[in-house]
Formats: C-alpha cells, sequence, structure tokens
C-alpha cells in the first residue's frame, strides 16, 4: 500500500503519517480570477485575512504547510469529520490531529470550498500564541491557483490565470508539487569549488533564506561545494509538541546561491535535521517570488541579478525553550568556552526578556555592533558578557 507523508514546516517542524492520505481536496468555483490584497509581515512571518462564516480571522500563510485552523475555530463552526491521522512531530512526540472539510472559506475574496484542513489546538502553543494566529492557509488549497507575494508593497497577488500578472517565462524555472499536500519543490544552483544542484521546498512559513538537510550535505561534502566553518550542539527550534533532539549541527559557507537568475553570494547556511532543504522568506528582501501552482512554475522578479549577503554576526543562536529564551548554537569555540547550549538569557542591552516581545519582535539590531547579555548558565553564577559581531570564517 503506498503511503504519504505531509510535512508542516512552520516555526516548529513535524512530520505527520499515515496511510491513505490525502489533503488535495477542495476547489474554488471561481474562474479567470484576481484578487489583490494585504499582508502583514511580523518577523518573516506571513500574516493574512481570512473569512470563515462571516468572521476574519488572522492565518499565517505557509506554502510547507497543509491548511490548519485553531480548535476554536473548529469548535465554532463544526465542520465535517473526514478522519483523525496520527502525527510525530521532530522531537519524536506522537499525537493525533483531526482533518475535517471546510466548507466555505473566502481568502482574498475568492471562495475555497470542501477544503481538507487539520484542526489543532494552537493556543496550546506560546509561539502561536503570540503571534495570535487562528490557522494556516497552506500548498494543499493553493494548489489550483498562482500566488504573488510581494513584500516591498506587503501585497499577496491570487489568480487562475498565469496572463493576470505581468510575468515573463524567462524569469521562471519548473517546479513540482510534490506529496500529500501538494508542497512546491524547487532546483537550485549551488556552486562553491565544484558546483551542485539541489531540490529545495518553497518554504513560506520558514524565517531564513536556505537551510541544508544533513541527509542532503552528507552527499554535497565530498564534491567540495561548502566549506564547514563551524560545528556546535544545541538545538534552534522547537517541535510541534515539545523541544527538539538536542543534537550536533554544522555551519557551512557557500560562495554562490543560484535561484532562478538570481546570484546570491557568500551564502551562510547551517544542518538540519529533515529529509527535506528548503528556501524561507528572507528571499523576499531580494525578489517579488510567484508560485504559480497551476502550470509548475516558479517566477522570480529581483531588484539585481546578483547580490552579496556577507555580513559580521554574533555567531549563536537563540531559541526558546520551557517560555524561556535560551542559547541555541554557538558557532565560535571562544564563544563557546563561556556560553552554551540551554544557558538562559536574561537580559539583552539592559532590558529584561517579555516571551512575546522574543516572537515577535527583533531585540537585537541589525545595527549593532555588540550586545551584553545577562546569561543564567545551566551551571553556576548569572554573569554578563559582551559579545562582538564577526565575520563567518
Amino acid at each position: 500500500m503506498k503511503k504519504k507523508f505531509i510535512y508542516l514546516f512552520i516555526f516548529v517542524t513535524a512530520t505527520v503519517f499515515a496511510q491513505d492520505i490525502d489533503l488535495n481536496i477542495g476547489e474554488t468555483k471561481s474562474k479567470n480570477y484576481f484578487e489583490e490584497f494585504d499582508f502583514e509581515f511580523i518577523r518573516d512571518k506571513i500574516i493574512v485575512p481570512v473569512e470563515i462564516q462571516g468572521v476574519t480571522y488572522k492565518f499565517m500563510l505557509d506554502t510547507g504547510a497543509p491548511n490548519i485552523i485553531s480548535k476554536e475555530i473548529n469548535d465554532l463552526i463544526k465542520p465535517q469529520l473526514l478522519k483523525t491521522i496520527p502525527i510525530t512531530d521532530a522531537s519524536g512526540i506522537k499525537a493525533k490531529l483531526k482533518v475535517v472539510s471546510i466548507e466555505k472559506l473566502n481568502f482574498g475574496n475568492i471562495i475555497f470550498e470542501n477544503t481538507a484542513t487539520l484542526v489543532y489546538d494552537l493556543r496550546a502553543n506560546f509561539v502561536f500564541k503570540c503571534f495570535g494566529i487562528d490557522g494556516f492557509i497552506g500548498s494543499n488549497m493553493l494548489r489550483n491557483s498562482i500566488i504573488q507575494i510581494d513584500a516591498g508593497l506587503k501585497k499577496i497577488r491570487l489568480t487562475d490565470n498565469i496572463k493576470n500578472l505581468s510575468l515573463s517565462k524567462k524569469e521562471s524555472n519548473k517546479i513540482e508539487l510534490i506529496g500529500a499536500q501538494s508542497s512546491p519543490y524547487l532546483w537550485i544552483n549551488l556552486q562553491g569549488k565544484k558546483s551542485g544542484k539541489e531540490q529545495v521546498l518553497i518554504d513560506t512559513g520558514m524565517g531564513g533564506l536556505y537551510d541544508i538537510s544533513h541527509k542532503h550535505y552528507d552527499v554535497f561534502k565530498k564534491e567540495k561545494i561548502f566549506t564547514e566553518i563551524g560545528e556546535s550542539v544545541g538545538a534552534s527550534s522547537l517541535g510541534l509538541f515539545g523541544d527538539v533532539p538536542v543534537e550536533k549541527h554544522i555551519r557551512l559557507h557557500l560562495p554562490l546561491l543560484k535561484i532562478n537568475e538570481l546570484e546570491i553570494e557568500n551564502c551562510i547556511t547551517n544542518t538540519i535535521n529533515d529529509n527535506n532543504s528548503r528556501i524561507g522568506t528572507q528571499l523576499l528582501e531580494y525578489a517579488v517570488i510567484t508560485i504559480d501552482y497551476v502550470n509548475k512554475r516558479f517566477y522570480l522578479n529581483p531588484k539585481s541579478k546578483k547580490v552579496n549577503i556577507e555580513k559580521s554576526e554574533f555567531n549563536f543562536t537563540r531559541t526558546l525553550k520551557n517560555e524561556k529564551l535560551i542559547i541555541g548554537f554557538v558557532w565560535d569555540t571562544e564563544l563557546n568556552k563561556k556560553i552554551s547550549y540551554g544557558d538562559e538569557i536574561l537580559e539583552i542591552n539592559g532590558k529584561e526578556i517579555e516571551i512575546c516581545d522574543l516572537v515577535t519582535q527583533d531585540l537585537i539590531s541589525e545595527n549593532e555592533g555588540d550586545i551584553k547579555l545577562k546569561v543564567k548558565p545551566q551551571k553556576g553564577e548569572i554573569f554578563e558578557i559582551i559579545i562582538n559581531k564577526k565575520l563567518p570564517k
């Protein structure tokens, strides 16, 4: 019996596994439609208005996920139950989620009917609660549409006819819609001393530019495409139902990342424990993107054909655990003698930590050359440390 997988790439990563699941259910009766509407861009997350039964909700646009509604919406509208499916999240914790059929959902004044949708208690996860989101618009609902995202104007354009958008096919590449939720995958080019190609998920639920799967890197490291510039034991995300395992990851320098005709120089990435590599919403800083699910094309209209993203960094990451801000990965070996995974950050530049500010605001400005942290280590006394930016090397 053929098995299908559903992947949720949000702030957290979960793998939904069951037999005979297909979320590619539902349609819109509109033809040759075109809608343009505003969205909010909060910490690289695309927040859009969605109407269900006359009530407007805040949903996240996440092409790496299927449609999801909150438990509260489910209890209010009481949709038809299709089935219940088992889920295993990134930390290995298992649970079951309902799959329901949403009779009507308005997205940009386009009515989507009978869309297969997962039900999840979003309020049980403080990250989702801080964003105040009520659900997710995923690729299974968009599979018969064309969606353009313009972060500069904070506009989304939604249509079913590519002629409604001013695009040139020369600025596009083929995509493949994979799996039970029509996830869009694109081939990108990687160049170091040697060159290679990789198929990646186009994931608008992911902040950042490019994450590489550990499994993919195991293949590429023999080809001298990437340069290893650090390794660290830690964690940098949350599982859907809990903390992800603490593991070793590798930091990498990629001289050239080419997406369609856009050349991105000096890309810094790190490995992730997932079967798939992915590109995220940082790409919207450099281009307007269009995912054409109908004709299976990906368009990129860049501000310039080449961008160099080399910059100094603090060389550590932050993550959340038990509703506290902690050190994630520490890529600098000297810094790692002072801070390490699990150390709690109590203050940043003299300001105490508010949990929702961590999620919805960037507490460290790009313009700051150094930061002062008050740290509570897992062992020992609370201390303060000033960390300077350095070029990754």
